[in-house]
């Protein structure tokens, strides 16, 4: 039952195997090898090539990044810094699927995220990211460069969900900024059209907000 590494790095590359050997669970943990698995780790590394390039076309650009690409960079970076020190390599390359899973879904292709992507997965897959570090124009690997910073301000949530209750009980959520003061989230509540299905034939008699919390509506 002996399964030879070097057939697993001939059909899928040793990239592929370092990756599905860590995502496999816990290092201190024994896991059991299933070939069948290793597909789904092959198709994240295509698709994390596939943010840099179409077929021979080069994608990064250096455009500016948005305020939602940075949150999903500094959200991995936090992640991985967390994981590595705790040796969970596996939920890192978990926070990685889902953040290559965003990336793509928002079309990404500042240099200013993708750059310091390869240098994150570069201790996970570093044959796909030296040939990406190259690629993106430095002379010196990828092992010399810094890991990225993590900065907590790109991962603030700006918007808050509102459980909404009707004299205690949840009918509905609502999404609000952050920012909006109680004032606010009360006259969004009022002229919210799920308000008016549970009011219908009642009336408001108060509306109660504790503020990044709920809301509750008292009727009658």
């Amino acid at each position: 039952n002996v399964v030879n590494p070097d057939l697993i790095c001939d059909t899928y590359g040793a990239d592929t195997l370092r990756l599905y050997e860590m995502f496999l669970g816990p290092v201190e943990q024994s896991k059991p090898w299933d070939t069948k698995g290793i597909d789904g780790v092959n198709r994240f590394l295509k698709k994390f090539w596939r943010l840099f390039y179409d077929k021979d076309s080069f994608l990064v650009s250096e455009i500016e990044p948005t305020a939602g690409e940075l949150k999903v960079l500094h959200k991995l970076i936090d992640k991985e810094q967390t994981d590595i020190e705790n040796f969970s390599y596996n939920t890192t390359i978990s926070a990685f699927m889902i953040a290559v899973n965003e990336l793509s879904a928002l079309g990404t292709t500042s240099r200013a995220i993708l750059e310091p992507l390869v240098v994150l997965l570069s201790p996970f897959a570093p044959h796909i990211c030296e040939e990406l570090y190259e690629a993106l124009g430095h002379s010196e690997g990828v092992s010399k460069a810094c890991f990225p910073e993590f900065r907590s301000e790109y991962t603030l949530e700006d918007s808050v969900t509102y459980p909404v209750q009707f004299n205690g009980k949840m009918r509905f959520t609502l999404d609000l900024p952050k920012s909006a003061t109680v004032a606010e989230v009360e006259a969004a509540v009022r002229s919210a059209a799920q308000t008016a299905k549970w009011t219908a034939d009642k009336t408001i008699v108060k509306v109660i907000v504790v503020p990044g919390r709920i809301i509750n509506i008292v009727v009658k």
